[in-house]
């Protein structure tokens, strides 16, 4: 044979020899493990890898309470507060993760949630809504008395005398500059904040460093799961807290929780899903509603709060309030250490009977339960409504003057939501590809392999005997059906044929 017969052949052979060995492996794996394994091996060069780093992104949604009696509360003629609410009041949020180190089993990475935070009058409710002015109760009063009230059964009032019960100013200085006096008198002595504005401290970069596993050697259902959050199991605000408590009651520990970035790959209804959610200095149980289709997926949603569900423990007192059902206090995770407490809003899901106190609340879960859509088999969140209302939790003032008939209050200061961005085309597109046509191509990909190696094999048999056509392959492999020898036909000569009177005979004519 010629060399380039040779090369034909060799190449042939080894194509035939590595689609028999594809269509055996094939037949002792799933292209959806292999499709996951890749995935939480977290590369660098994946193009889901952007989307994560740039994030959380999407919009912030703030919703603030007007006060449309303080005069007749104040003076006593009303018993309940009239309330207004007014929002939204949006902004625009994309965050940032660094990563610091990273190997084949774990990724260590700092979370920026608020690298970029920028007001989108279009989407508020007016352009010009952070210039309208409101009324509030004021909440550095009623903080500060609760905070006062245990360590003196009488006499906080006093101290608190110089502030007023409402306050009316624009709804940007409630949301980014809110002061008093009190306060800017105490921080002269002490290390506490004078600015106590929610937006301004709650959009605050804090640190956020996270450890967590990557890599198949941990399992795909381990991807991504936390092992250290700045270098501690247990979140340090809370720390403190499990001197009195018994550790496996306290929702502190972030080891095994998640991120709330990504999540690991073929979740299950009862799959135990935890996120930490820093803003509350707590981890979060993820709990299972349903499926919904959204944006051409089938999606589990799972809801951040459940209705009525009790505090754990050491979450359900802040301070001298004990909380109801559907709420849990975060005063370690506020600025200046502030009675607070979390709830879902307009007191949604709450046992807190609020129509004692107010009017104007319409809690439904519609508008009103946090809930994330999880995509289960690439683990991926497709939509996030993270919702939350930070309330003041005001215990019994029997001895405060003024001040008592906001006893057993829960005092809401805004809600919010965090309403997370469409993903990206390519990382749709990916995920369509891994829900909808891998589960599908397994049997077509092998069976293209069978007929690629058949191909391959009498390709090469082919080059051997000469480069055939198909047509003499088939000849010579199965012959024409004839002997392939021509047969000649001879005639016996015979004597001429006399011609008719007056024509020539054949003989003559030669």
């Amino acid at each position: 044979m010629k060399l380039m017969q040779w090369v034909k052949t060799v190449l042939c052979l080894i194509l035939a020899g590595l689609s028999t060995y594809l269509f055996v492996v094939s037949l002792g794996v799933d292209y959806q493990i292999l499709v996951a394994e890749q995935h939480v091996r977290f590369r660098q060069e994946m193009p889901t890898m952007d989307s994560w780093i740039n994030s959380p992104f999407g919009v912030l949604k703030s919703y603030v309470f007007n006060v449309t009696n303080a005069a007749e509360f104040e003076s006593g003629r009303d018993k309940k507060l009239k309330i207004q609410e007014i929002g939204p009041i949006t902004y625009k949020v994309v965050g940032y993760n660094d990563i610091l180190e990273r190997n084949e089993t774990h990724v260590t990475y700092s979370k920026h949630r608020y690298r970029v935070v920028e007001f989108l009058p279009e989407e508020s409710i007016a352009p010009d809504v952070l210039s309208w002015n409101i009324t509030s109760v004021n909440s550095v009063l009623l903080g500060a008395a609760a905070k006062l009230r245990p360590m003196m059964a009488f006499g906080y009032d006093l101290i608190l005398i110089n502030e007023k019960e409402f306050l009316t100013n624009t709804i940007h200085w409630f949301l980014w500059e809110l002061t008093s006096v009190f306060l800017k008198s105490v921080t002269m002595v002490t290390t506490m904040s004078a600015n106590v504005a929610v937006l301004h401290n709650a959009l605050k970069d804090k640190e956020e460093i996270y450890t967590v596993k990557i890599g198949p050697e941990h399992g795909l259902e381990n991807f991504f799961r936390v092992e250290t959050l700045n270098g501690h199991q247990i979140i340090k605000e809370q720390q403190e807290r499990l001197g009195d408590f018994d550790s496996s009651e306290c929702p502190f520990n972030v080891t095994g929780a998640l991120d709330n970035s990504l999540y690991p790959p073929f979740v299950q209804p009862d799959t135990p899903l935890e996120i930490v959610a820093s803003e509350s200095c707590r981890v979060l149980p993820l709990t299972y509603l349903g499926t919904e289709r959204y944006g051409g997926f089938d999606t589990y949603r799972l809801t951040l709060l459940k209705e009525h569900q009790k505090p754990p423990p050491c979450l359900a007192d802040s301070y001298l309030y004990h909380l109801p059902d559907g709420m849990f206090d975060v005063s370690k995770c506020v600025i200046n250490g502030a009675p607070s407490a979390f709830s879902m809003p307009h007191f949604y899901g709450s046992s807190y009977n609020w129509s004692k106190h107010y009017e104007g609340y319409t809690p439904n879960a519609e508008q009103h339960q946090p809930y994330i859509l999880l995509e289960p088999v690439t683990g991926i969140p497709v939509s996030e409504k993270y919702r939350f209302q930070s309330n003041i939790p005001v215990p019994d003032l029997a001895f405060g003057g003024r001040l008592r008939k906001y006893s057993n209050m829960m005092l809401p200061s805004f809600w919010y939501e965090f309403d997370m961005g469409e993903l990206p085309g390519i990382v749709k597109v990916l995920m369509w590809i891994n829900v909808n046509v891998v589960p599908h191509m397994q049997p077509w990909c092998m069976a293209f392999l069978v007929l690629l190696a058949v191909w391959s094999a009498f390709k090469a048999i082919r080059v051997i005997w000469g480069d055939l056509s198909y047509v003499e392959f088939y000849r010579k492999l199965c012959g024409d059906g004839t002997s392939g020898v021509m047969l000649e036909t001879k005639f016996q000569p015979t004597a001429p044929v006399p011609a008719p009177p007056g024509q020539l005979s054949d003989l003559a004519v030669k």
